[in-house]
């Protein structure tokens, strides 16, 4: 049922993505796109991108294993992402429960350092997208028209560094926590999960441990912020297969679009509302053609969830993998 809500909103956006658009011009634009550029775009965000994504959980999971190594972190990665436009969010998941498995740690303090991870790819947006409104802001404010964009990443922003502020008070009054876990548990759960809750949750918490190693930061922040230009590279060298005259910074306002896009857990990689979000971007900011900018955000998605489905599978029969997509405390 839920997957067929989802896809029905998926159907949704692309309906309203693609309802104005000439399908003759779409098809000539098709046609002279300069195909090298998209698909260099894609090698630079999708694998290189990722690479360096891998290398920071290696860095955010070097308190529970030092030194894993990229040749462990990566294929799951690539694997995580597949399973994500498969299944929404199935890679978050399966992701941990394939690198815990291979080596020898617990599955919910895994698990605790991709919601680490999902933390800082929503902050370095939200900090991105703030810089952006310097620039964009009246233009912004009337192409999604009547969503407040401006309110919803302010409000967005304040409720994950509450959440993290509550996490880093936990992590440094452990065993007080552990007591009002433990509490909080006998009062809503039958006594026969209690104890096992109570260790998931706790694990899980564990899964931020990088917050006692100051050492970690500097590595920490410097891979985020080169996710984030390998991200904007990628979109800037598709404008270029579609010779559509912007900079990089306008690069850097569609990878937050393209973000903003893709945190709704939708089937096929988030298709719709990132043609939608993109498209609208395009048009009404940049006054750009709708059928080129239909175009840039078909191709663009199109490329980036072969590369990850290719790759995803790939890698998920050269290392033999097989899982459960559980997740508890070991």
């Amino acid at each position: 049922m839920r997957f067929a809500v989802l896809t029905a909103i998926l159907v949704f956006f692309i309906y309203l993505a693609f309802k104005d658009i000439d399908f003759a011009l779409l098809y000539q634009e098709l046609l002279k796109t300069k195909y090298l550029y998209a698909l260099t775009g894609m090698i630079i965000g999708t694998f290189i991108g990722s690479y360096v994504r891998a290398l920071r959980w290696r860095y955010l999971l070097d308190p529970l294993k030092k030194n894993i190594p990229m040749s462990s972190l990566f294929p799951p990665v690539m694997i995580g992402y597949m399973m994500n436009a498969i299944i929404p969010r199935g890679g978050e998941v399966a992701r941990p429960v394939i690198t815990a498995q291979k080596e020898g740690i617990s599955r919910a303090s895994a698990f605790g350092t991709i919601v680490v991870e999902r933390i800082f790819d929503m902050l370095s947006m939200f900090i991105v997208f703030g810089f952006l409104l310097f620039f964009f802001r009246a233009k912004i404010s009337d192409a999604f028209y009547p969503y407040n964009i401006e309110m919803i990443s302010l409000w967005s922003s304040v409720i994950i560094l509450a959440f993290v502020l509550v996490i880093v008070l936990m992590l440094f009054n452990i065993e007080r926590t552990e007591i009002i876990i433990e509490k909080i548990t006998r009062k809503i759960l039958p006594a026969k999960y209690q104890e096992k809750i109570h260790k998931i949750f706790i694990s899980i918490i564990n899964g931020f441990l990088f917050i006692k190693y100051p050492k970690s930061f500097f590595k920490i922040f410097v891979t985020t912020a080169l996710i984030w230009i390998f991200y904007a590279v990628s979109s800037y060298l598709c404008f270029f297969a579609f010779d559509i005259n912007l900079n990089f910074l306008d690069a850097n306002l569609m990878v937050v679009l393209a973000s903003f896009a893709m945190t709704l857990p939708l089937p096929g990689n988030s298709a719709g509302s990132y043609y939608l979000f993109l498209k609208t971007a395009l048009v009404n900011i940049y006054g750009i053609n709708p059928e080129v900018a239909i175009g840039y955000a078909l191709i663009s998605h199109l490329l980036n969830f072969l590369g990850l489905m290719i790759s995803g599978f790939y890698y998920s029969i050269k290392e033999n993998y097989k899982f459960n997509m559980g997740i508890k405390a070991e």
